[in-house]
């Protein structure tokens, strides 16, 4: 009660000498604000040390206490221009990545140490299975292939050994489904170091390699291989790859890869490869156009379908094999093991382009 009447006090000889009139007016602005407005009190009031007189009723009591007009940036919601703009912007970015990271990862599941080679992985990869051809027995298959990439020095050089194919497989061999699913006839073991040059985004990156192939007598190699995408529109992703190599026993080999792709669907990549191929030894380039369509299944599955054709020639070019497949691959078990299902119809040279059929069923333990 004693601090309302000192209150009451003070404001009563605020109020005396004005103007009733002049100040009725403030005290209803001040106590009754309008809808909408802060319910503050003016300067004039805070701190009650400081002398306080009423202003005129024409002056705004709010006028040095900030406004919400001071803060509020008024939001224009954008004309279907804009925002069709923004959206195209915003979906090419996405449709761009999705590109680029479906590619990838198919490339991971379907390429097996060809994609891991590119990426310095180290691996072991046991496999079981075999090759069922039309009017044939079972040819089973039972394959080991290592790779040991052992960190190096600060300069990036490393210690590679690698058992696996031998260096003289075919370009048909290494690149169609059914046959790339199959072991060669030899291995070899490969010994060497390895120096990564990473260029900048864009920019070509290459891997430098020298070593043996363990044989008697030892067989001395040099080898480069190089890796570059460009993205040529939302749509679109072009992807070169290539390798140079040199055997003391064989000579020169070079192959390239001109990769097209396309995220025609949210699950489905289409792929265009055109493959070169060159021996020294014998003398003969080897060619191919393989046009694939990837579909991503749910879970850990998908299915590669592959229309291709290989050949040989240089002046005079004649197509050797054409063939239709469908390359159906899963992970029945966690990330190391891998069901490979491979149907598959083959127009061959060496039987007049007459129809066979084969289906091959390969199952896989990889140890990364």
């Amino acid at each position: 009660m004693v601090m309302s009447s000192v209150v009451m006090a003070e404001d009563q000889s605020l109020l005396q000498g004005a103007d009733p009139a002049a100040g009725l007016p403030y005290l209803a602005a001040v106590l009754e604000p309008h809808q909408g407005k802060l319910n503050v009190y003016p300067k004039q009031f805070d701190p009650p040390f400081e002398e306080r007189t009423i202003p005129d009723a024409s002056q705004n009591p709010f006028v040095d206490y900030p406004s919400l007009e001071d803060f509020y940036v008024p939001y224009d919601e954008p004309g279907y221009v804009d925002r069709s703009v923004e959206y195209l912007v915003e979906s090419r970015e996405k449709l761009s990545d999705a590109l680029e990271n479906m590619g990838r990862r198919m490339d991971a599941y379907f390429a097996g140490e060809k994609f891991q080679t590119y990426n310095n992985d180290s691996y072991a990869i046991l496999r079981l299975g075999g090759k069922w051809y039309e009017g044939a027995e079972f040819d089973p298959d039972f394959n080991v292939k290592f790779r040991l990439d052992m960190p190096g020095t600060k300069e990036r050089y490393r210690l590679v050994l690698q058992y696996g194919d031998d260096n003289d497989r075919s370009l048909e061999e290494r690149n169609r489904p059914s046959e790339a699913a199959s072991t060669s006839d030899q291995n070899s073991l490969f010994a060497g170091l390895l120096r990564t040059l990473d260029g900048g985004t864009g920019e070509w990156e290459t891997k430098l390699s020298a070593g043996v192939k363990v044989k008697a007598p030892p067989d001395p190699f040099v080898r480069s291989t190089g890796l570059r995408q460009f993205k040529l529109s939302p749509d679109w992703n072009l992807q070169l790859r290539g390798q140079a190599e040199w055997f003391n026993s064989d000579g020169f080999h070079g192959d390239v890869d001109i990769i097209l792709d396309n995220l025609v669907a949210e699950n489905f990549l289409f792929r265009s490869n055109t493959l070169l191929d060159w021996r020294e030894e014998l003398d003969t380039l080897e060619f191919g156009q393989v046009f694939s369509l990837y579909q991503q299944l749910p879970g850990t599955r998908a299915i590669e379908y592959q229309l291709g054709a290989f050949g040989t020639g240089y002046d005079y070019s004649e197509v050797d094999i054409v063939y239709l497949s469908a390359a159906y691959r899963s992970q029945p078990y966690k990330d190391w093991l891998y069901l490979s299902v491979i149907p598959e119809v083959a127009f061959p040279r060496e039987e007049n382009f007459h129809q066979t059929f084969s289906i091959t069923v390969l199952l896989e333990v990889h140890f990364r």
